[in-house]
């Protein structure tokens, strides 16, 4: 097991936000740990909070070892998640899928992946697809 000492943790990937507010006709910029409770600075661009946050993180992790206190680690990703659903959701996802060719599971990938404006990327089956309609 890692020593978990202040290098440990600042060499995790932890995920960073920047976000746009505006408050008193000023607009102004915000950048969090997401994964640190409280974690934040901000700026007035987003260049000066993010410019900012490695220090931020470096001061609250420091201070949440000194104290003791409990440090979130990222979470890691296994690419499986189980999921629960009406019986006729699965009939209609299972029938949709099947007029398109697809299987079940990359049917909804791609559903999910659009969902969340995540790049597409085209199987083998649509490939062959799109070579069959222009020849």
């Amino acid at each position: 097991m890692a020593n978990k000492n202040l290098e440990y943790y600042l060499c995790l990937p932890y995920t960073i936000t920047l976000k746009r507010g505006t408050g008193d006709g000023a607009e102004y910029w915000i950048a969090r740990v997401l994964e640190l409770p409280h974690c934040m600075t901000h700026g007035a661009t987003p260049e000066e909070a993010l410019g900012d946050i490695e220090d931020a993180k470096r001061e609250w992790l420091k201070s949440n070892l000194e104290t003791g206190s409990p440090i979130p680690e990222p979470a890691k990703f296994s690419g499986q998640y189980h999921l629960r659903m009406p019986p006729s959701l699965h009939e209609a996802i299972a029938l949709k899928s099947d007029s398109e060719d697809v299987s079940l599971n990359q049917f909804i990938i791609t559903a999910l992946a659009r969902a969340v404006g995540y790049a597409e990327q085209p199987t083998r089956k649509s490939v062959r697809r799109e070579v069959a309609a222009k020849s």
